[in-house]
């Protein structure tokens, strides 16, 4: 199939610019539809009704993660031979395993994470805030992603893993490098550097921990025996990319997003100052109505399945687009309208659903409840700094991520 062939803009600016009127009419017209991914060639399913995208989030047995369950030997043998080497040592992680794997990776690395667990970190995340908004305030104006959004919630993780935040910039490099398509040989050259570059900028930090273990979960995953069980060095290095690159980016978006979203809807706004309290299940309709993950990494069919009158045949790709679920009139009421009052079910898909539901839900739910209201409350008249139609989307599939936001406020 070549690019000719979609009939959906999924990767351009012009998409970008007007997402939602794209997924409104993938919804209406194609629910559940076939055509070729960023490659132009590679086929895949798009689910974008919120009824089917829970039914395939929900259903990991007949659509899985782990290719090794789905792709016949030589199809498989054909797929790891188109991933770059570079990639291996980040793939061994939870959410590319299903079944018994997936639990007991997953097992190593939730007691972290509780909803408990997250809100003893309150205190210092707030502190972060802060510290972040302190140098800035007098100027009156920042670029908020570069300046808030991002190294909040990397701070955060980084001293979660017990990693140096001084390493922060990097970690950013590196992230972009996995989330970002690498289709052209200077891309995959330049991603495969990076990746060299990270794996030994982890290995080094796995010795040291071998060495001087502290109280941060790099030290205790190092050390895991779980009934005698251990992470491989794969297994080690694969997890702790993850929990790097999944513990920011999905957060970094999310502020981004939802800062955006209550700077562009002023009556919003204005609640959420006038009462605080509402934040929680204001970050919910934020997280439905502007979400930070679009869609899901591509799943694939273990067996045939019939999803509203298509057959879906075993070994064929999957993707659930949570952005367009999530605004499915058939399941909120006047989905594109925000509405931080509203008293709709706030069971939105932005964390996904089933086994693989976002270990770092809390986490992201807690950093953005405790961003928005330190902006609100610090930054007086928040504004944006250009028009609103110059703000301008990351081009990565995954995400629905800002370039930049810049903002103003009375100093």
């Amino acid at each position: 199939m070549a690019t000719a062939a979609r009939k959906y803009d999924l990767y351009s600016d012009a998409f970008r610019a007007d997402t939602y009127a794209t997924f409104a009419r993938m919804r209406e017209e194609d629910p559940v539809f076939r055509q070729p991914g960023i490659d132009g060639e590679t086929p895949i399913w798009w689910v974008t009704r919120y009824e089917d995208a829970e039914a395939v989030l929900l259903d990991d047995e007949r659509f899985v993660r782990d290719p090794r369950l789905a792709l016949a030997p030589e199809r498989l043998a054909e797929w790891e031979a188109t991933l770059p080497d570079a990639i291996k040592f980040v793939d061994s992680h939870m959410l590319n395993r299903d079944g018994d794997d997936h639990r007991r990776l997953r097992r190593l690395v939730s007691k972290a994470f509780t909803p408990r667990m997250i809100e003893l970190l309150r205190p210092r995340i707030q502190e972060i805030a802060d510290a972040l908004l302190d140098p800035v305030f007098p100027a009156g104006e920042m670029e908020l992603v570069s300046d808030f959004a991002f190294p909040l919630p990397i701070t955060v993780i980084a001293e979660l893993l017990g990693v140096p935040p001084a390493d922060r910039d990097r970690f950013r490099v590196w992230s972009d490098a996995i989330v970002r398509p690498a289709l052209a040989a200077d891309e995959l050259e330049r991603f495969g550097t990076r990746m060299v570059e990270f794996a030994a900028y982890l290995h080094e930090l796995f010795e040291l921990r071998r060495a001087e273990p502290g109280e941060d979960l790099v030290s205790a995953l190092v050390a895991v025996e779980d009934g005698g069980d251990t992470l491989s060095e794969e297994e080690l290095s694969s997890m702790v990319a993850i929990l790097i690159v999944a513990g920011h980016e999905t957060t970094v978006s999310l502020i981004g997003n939802a800062t955006l979203a209550l700077l562009t809807h002023p009556e919003q706004r204005a609640l959420l100052e006038r009462d605080p309290s509402l934040l929680p299940r204001a970050v919910e309709e934020l997280i439905r109505f502007d979400g930070p993950v679009e869609r899901t990494l591509n799943r694939w069919a273990a067996v045939d399945v019939d999803l509203r009158g298509c057959r879906i045949r075993r070994g064929e790709s999957v993707i659930v687009v949570l952005g367009a679920a999530d605004r499915d009139p058939e399941r909120f009421e006047e989905p594109d309208t925000l509405d931080l009052c509203a008293e709709r079910d706030s069971r939105h898909l932005g964390f996904g659903r089933g086994c693989h539901f976002c270990l770092g839900a809390p986490l992201a739910r807690l950093e953005a409840e405790i961003a928005l209201a330190t902006l609100l409350r610090r930054l007086p008249a928040l504004r944006l700094a250009v028009a609103e139609e110059d703000v301008r989307w990351r081009p990565v599939p995954l995400f629905r991520s800002l370039v930049a936001l810049p903002v103003a406020w009375d100093a």
